[in-house]
């Protein structure tokens, strides 16, 4: 349903695309391109054919490696430690498993 010059973007989670059908719709121009930094399998294999797809655009997935972010997630993670142990959590914040 995507027009021939779309351009699917996928930077959440590897299995949201199915990558031999993406790899498909490229080399049969139902669309146009693709921007990845996520893969079904982590790392992609050499036979990854969407690695050597001149259609798709790669770039890491590494945003949480900048100095500013693991600045900000170090403190963050600190003050969940402190706010635990004085019992000043948000209660809204907690994820059950």
């Amino acid at each position: 349903m995507m027009k021939k010059t779309s351009v699917i973007i996928n930077i959440s989670r590897g299995s949201v695309v199915n990558e031999k059908d993406l790899n498909k719709a490229l080399n049969d121009g139902i669309i146009y391109g693709a921007g990845l930094d996520v893969f079904e399998k982590e790392p992609p294999t050499n036979d990854n054919s969407l690695l050597t797809n001149e259609n798709v655009f790669l770039s890491p997935h590494a945003a949480t490696f900048t100095e500013e972010c693991l600045s900000k997630m170090s403190i963050e993670t600190v003050q969940n430690i402190i706010n635990f142990f004085e019992n000043k959590l948000d209660k809204s914040m907690i994820v059950k498993l």
